[in-house]
């Protein structure tokens, strides 16, 4: 089955490279012999992560003749997806380490083209719409979980009566009055997501609600991360209309579809078309997702990267350099159709020559990072939550005797995915630090990350049991952050990288295009693309996207995973 053609609308934690300046004029030699190649002889992928993976896999596809090196500084890769397995009384559980879930949706199509191609697909877990999980979508305020509405519920005014008691939708009144407040200043650039809500809305839902996404995604500070960026369509809106409401109302008065429509970058919808014309995905696998809110794999989602990587080693022209750290890379002074990278120690280094670099390694000046603790927990006790559903994010404006463990948000792992386990219990996650650890010198250790987190548990949700199996692990500098300004500052680093390496270097990862896995695997399946034919010769970056400054486009709102009959022309 086709999808339908029509327009829409963790990375491994390596050092920074520093650019380089350009050498000297290319020789006639030089040139005569890159535009003599038809593919790239050597490549060289920077970084094993899932950005890493992806690139080198959609590369190899792209040109089945190249050599491609894959380097990784630590002793194995998957970057900060990783998955593990614990032998518990009367089977086994699955703690996932990092991201444990993807959404379905147009964000999703090159992933799932991915998991068939790897044939993965009976491999895979879905959580449905109408699942606890799904419907089930707690924030902690101001002393407990406040269950969320759901699209599946249709109008529950006793619950909407419930959170208005509770005070976690003050603000909506105010709200009401958005299209009557004045238009942004044409000089402004940028601004905090706490800043944008609080000018177009009201300062309490960005504290109650926003904060609360931002720190399941990014956990990140609201007062901090970009607006123009992160909220990019209400952003958008603005600059339409004059405000968020009129630029919608506009939207469709200006449209004869009766469907909802919304701004969208024309980049995007380039490549939403170009996804659902190469996209062929299996009729099955297509209405499970369809069907579903969420999915993962039985394994936990190392079995995407674990799949990659047995992948690309049967290639038999994909090598795999661990324990590879890479300290800089530059073009060769004695041919710029050249890369050269230097790989090792400061005190012990070599100089490895490519036709072509795809790095995802990580640049300081372009985002900060944050630090997360994570801290699995396991009990044989099936019943222990008074709550079913996915889990609870922590807002910023709880209370510091509510929080005092500085926690992000806790995830109910036996409610949100079902199937990986052989042995029944309760699993849950407590996710701690973020933002909020922002400038220390130093973390919790292991053993007070499972105090703090088993102190948040009795506090939270009443648990008095201790867990019979538990994992901390503490990613340090793992989430990018997208700060105020960021759109600004990776435009000026795609046009670095374009002047400096001639479009012999591409930069991928979850520091350029989206944080998510779905993001990474996309952005590498785009950078591939850009190399066909003869787009490896040319000054492309990777970072095409920024350096499109087109108007936004107005388009369907809902672009989700849609199946058509048609044949294939």
């Amino acid at each position: 089955m086709r999808l339908q053609k029509h327009a829409p609308s963790f990375d491994s934690a390596l050092k920074r490279v520093a650019l380089r300046a350009a050498a000297p004029p290319l020789c006639n030699r030089c040139r005569r012999h890159a535009s003599s190649q038809a593919f790239p002889e050597k490549v060289a992928v920077l970084g094993g992560g899932i950005s890493g993976l992806a690139s080198a896999y959609f590369v190899a596809k792209e040109f089945p003749q190249s050599r491609i090196t894959v380097h990784e500084a630590n002793k194995d890769g998957g970057g900060w997806i990783q998955s593990r397995r614990i032998d518990v009384p009367g089977g086994d559980v699955l703690f996932e380490y990092g991201p444990r879930t993807l959404r379905p949706g147009k964000d999703a199509l090159i992933t799932a083209q991915l998991v068939q191609d790897l044939r993965l697909t009976d491999n895979v877990i879905f959580t449905s719409k109408d699942s606890p999980a799904a419907r089930n979508r707690y924030i902690y305020y101001p002393d407990k979980p406040q269950r969320l509405p759901s699209s599946e519920d249709g109008v529950d005014f006793v619950q909407l009566a419930k959170l208005w008691q509770s005070g976690l939708l003050a603000g909506i009144p105010s709200a009401l009055f958005e299209p009557f407040r004045s238009q942004r200043s044409s000089a402004l650039r940028d601004e905090s997501i706490g800043s944008f809500v609080q000018r177009r809305l009201d300062k309490r839902l960005g504290v109650n609600l926003a904060s609360a996404v931002m720190h399941g995604i990014y956990a990140g500070d609201i007062w901090q991360l970009s607006a123009r960026t992160l909220l990019a369509q209400a952003w958008q809106l603005e600059g339409y209309g004059g405000s968020i409401y009129k630029g919608m109302f506009q939207l469709q008065q200006q449209t004869s579809s009766p469907k909802t429509h919304m701004l969208f970058h024309p980049y995007d919808l380039d490549l939403y078309k170009a996804a659902r014309d190469e996209v062929n995905l299996d009729g099955t696998f297509l209405a499970h997702l369809d069907r579903s809110a969420m999915f993962t794999f039985e394994n936990g989602m190392a079995e995407l990267t674990q799949a990659l990587r047995s992948n690309l080693e049967r290639n038999g022209r994909v090598d795999f350099k661990f324990g590879s750290r890479v300290q800089d890379y530059r073009l060769a002074k004695e041919n710029q159709q050249q890369v050269d990278v230097i790989v090792g120690s400061r005190d012990s280094s070599s100089t490895e020559k490519y036709d072509l670099v795809i790095s995802s390694l990580r640049n300081p000046d372009l985002t900060p990072f944050v630090t997360v603790m994570t801290i699995n927990l396991y009990f044989p006790n099936p019943n222990l939550l008074r709550h079913q559903g996915f889990g609870y994010l922590i807002p910023q404006s709880v209370a510091f005797e509510q929080n005092p463990e500085r926690a992000l948000g806790v995830i109910f792992d036996s409610d949100a995915i079902t199937g990986q386990d052989s042995a029944k219990g309760t699993k849950l996650t407590v996710m701690l630090g973020g933002h909020y650890w922002d400038g220390w010198q130093h973390y919790p250790t292991e053993s007070d990350g499972y105090k703090l987190a088993m102190s948040l548990l009795r506090r939270h949700l009443g648990i008095k049991e201790e867990p019979t199996h538990y994992h901390v692990n503490l990613s340090k500098e793992c989430i990018p952050q997208y700060t105020v300004g960021y759109e600004d500052r990776l435009r000026m680093y795609a046009y670095q990288v374009r002047d400096n390496f001639k479009g012999r270097v591409r930069v991928v990862g979850n520091q350029v295009g989206g944080v998510g896995v779905n993001d990474c695997i996309r952005g590498a399946w785009a950078m591939a693309r850009g190399l066909r034919g003869v787009g490896w010769k040319g000054n492309g970056t990777g970072l095409e996207r920024v350096l499109n400054e087109n108007t936004w486009i107005s388009a369907p709102a809902d672009q989700g995973l849609e199946r058509t009959n048609k044949t294939e022309d």
